[in-house]
């Protein structure tokens, strides 16, 4: 008759998971793969629909820069579609930016950013986001793009 060692609790996680569940290390966006000047990075559809700040009328917009030039993207309708797809409302022409990147959709007074299921992920304000509540002055990265959020009263 054989007697096995008891097995501490603090062992049973290893034991139960297999090796490539382990813990790893957070995911971070790498700081240099973000670029400030997005605007290039747009399809022609969108930037032609891009407005500079003093033109801009009352709504919600996306700002995005071009050097020490800024113009923003007027959000539509209550639901925005971001990615590389030709579906997408707001369409960037970089492989970095999945087909459908992310959405923003309104609800009452408040607007909800959701990534969906991106490879890169969607940022805002440098953390990582799946779902959540944005507001005038937050930044969004989606991909390698730098927009910020804005409301013009």
């Amino acid at each position: 008759m054989t007697t096995q060692a008891p097995i501490k609790l603090s062992n049973l996680a290893t034991l139960l998971l297999p090796a490539h569940e382990d813990d790893t290390a957070r995911f971070e966006a790498a700081s240099g793969d973000a670029i400030r000047d997005s605007l290039p990075l747009l399809d022609h559809r969108a930037r032609a629909r891009a407005v500079p700040e003093r033109m801009a009328s009352r709504g919600h917009y996306l700002a995005l820069s071009d050097g020490e030039e800024t113009r923003l993207i007027k959000l539509r309708s209550n639901i925005t579609h971001i990615g590389r797809g030709l579906t997408a409302d707001l369409r960037f022409e970089d492989q970095r930016v999945s087909r459908t990147h992310a959405v923003i959709v309104f609800h009452g007074r408040f607007a909800r950013l959701l990534d969906n299921r991106s490879t890169g992920g969607t940022f805002v304000n440098g953390r990582r986001m799946v779902a959540g509540n944005i507001q005038h002055g937050d930044v969004i990265q989606v991909g390698p793009a730098v927009m910020q959020f804005v409301e013009v009263p």
